[in-house]
């Protein structure tokens, strides 16, 4: 069994846009995840300030999400090593930077997937985008 990271914005649409169809399968997706799930503490970071900027009144809200989420899930720290590691792994891979630090951490804690809507299918560092294809 793949063990799954989730960027950011997997969390933002299941939190801000729970109506919509990419809401509900970000929804599912971190249910799905959680018993065998890492999230980088990137991930959860960005996840806070996103809410924070676009939907201030539920910040709380979001800081409750993410203490639930560090109960259930494995958290990947990020440090100095994993800043310079992510800083080849973008350069290399033509990826965000920010996204590189979240595979990073989360590929060193076990995780073999790495769910975002900012990748490519066709990334060959075992990571897939969900949530542009609507699949779940």
């Amino acid at each position: 069994m793949s063990r799954v990271t989730l960027d950011s914005n997997v969390l933002v649409y299941a939190a801000l846009e729970p109506q919509t169809m990419k809401g509900r399968t970000a929804a599912r997706i971190i249910e799905r995840a959680a018993a065998r799930g890492v999230l980088a503490a990137q991930a959860l970071g960005e996840f806070i300030n996103v809410v924070r900027r676009r939907a201030p009144d539920l910040q709380g809200r979001a800081v409750e999400q993410v203490d639930a989420l560090i109960e259930t899930y494995v958290i990947a720290p990020t440090d100095g090593r994993v800043i310079c590691a992510a800083g080849s792994f973008s350069r290399r891979h033509r990826l965000h930077f920010w996204d590189a630090v979240i595979w990073t951490a989360a590929r060193e804690a076990g995780a073999t997937v790495f769910m975002s809507e900012d990748l490519q299918d066709e990334k060959s560092f075992s990571a897939r985008s969900v949530l542009r294809h609507g699949a779940g």
